[in-house]
């Protein structure tokens, strides 16, 4: 029998068509306006609870701002996935967007004592498999993501001392053993060279052949953002398959707009 990996669309395929059929901006446009009414309408309640400090009026009024906020990423991601389908190309299209707008809301306090809630806007990253899913395309390219995130993993393992054994333990449940045997074999599955053409087949699965071109610049902000302090004493955390879907819609991003990537830090005196 045929399993998920064989056709990743399988379980997809029929809901995809199906919405993809329901596209319509104008109507996506009408449910962020009603949405966002609706978060106004929240914050108005929550503010006016607080400051008769009903406390119960208060989580109904955060439960109406949350389900608002739900219903308005839900059309912005309908609105922005009509817009990448009625081009071309729309994973491209995608790519070179990158993010689009939601809203959301922050509770303010001050000493540990809730003083307001407000609007926020925020940036969300386009879910690249969700659009290609939407538009019917392709998605196998997704499991190379999946496979790049393990060889880095491995990479990480590597990198830190980790011993043979526990680099075969490591691969073996990635069912990656090959790359363990490859560097027992005195080659070098791990190097920034091999991890470019890995992301390089990636861009190429995903837009095209040679529509983007990746270079080591790209493998070290991945590498360099794909981890964080792990829970254990000594231990570091390693991108989950999301994170990683993320960072390469990162790089690919870059290499089709000719971004820069930037250091964050704090300035001294700031």
């Amino acid at each position: 029998m045929p399993n998920k990996k064989d056709n990743p669309n399988q379980e997809t395929t029929e809901v995809a068509v199906a919405v993809a059929t329901q596209v319509d901006p104008n109507r996506d446009e009408k449910l962020m306006a009603e949405a966002e009414k609706a978060l106004d309408t929240g914050i108005a309640a929550f503010m006016a609870a607080l400051k008769d400090q009903n406390v119960d009026a208060m989580d109904e009024a955060e439960a109406a701002a949350d389900k608002a906020v739900k219903e308005y990423g839900e059309a912005a991601e309908g609105f922005v996935f009509a817009k990448c389908k009625s081009e071309e190309h729309p994973l491209r299209a995608a790519v070179t967007l990158h993010s689009y707008s939601v809203l959301a809301y922050k509770i303010k306090r001050e000493n540990n004592v809730t003083t307001a809630m407000e609007k926020v806007e925020r940036e969300k990253p386009i879910d690249l498999v969700r659009l290609a899913r939407f538009c019917v395309l392709p998605v196998e390219w997704a499991y190379d993501v999946e496979g790049l995130n393990q060889t880095l993993t491995l990479r990480v393992g590597k990198d830190l001392g980790l011993t043979a054994e526990e680099l075969r333990s490591m691969a073996k449940s990635y069912h990656m053993s090959r790359v363990v045997d490859a560097i027992d074999a005195g080659k070098t599955p791990l190097s920034n060279n091999q991890l470019v053409l890995k992301m390089q087949a990636i861009g190429d699965a995903m837009l095209g052949k040679d529509v983007v071109k990746v270079i080591s610049r790209d493998i070290a902000y991945i590498v360099a953002t794909q981890t964080k302090k792990g829970r254990g004493r000594l231990g570091v955390g390693t991108a989950n398959h999301a994170t990683m879907h993320r960072l390469v819609l990162d790089v690919l991003h870059r290499c089709i707009t000719g971004g820069v990537y930037e250091v964050e830090y704090k300035k001294v005196g700031a």
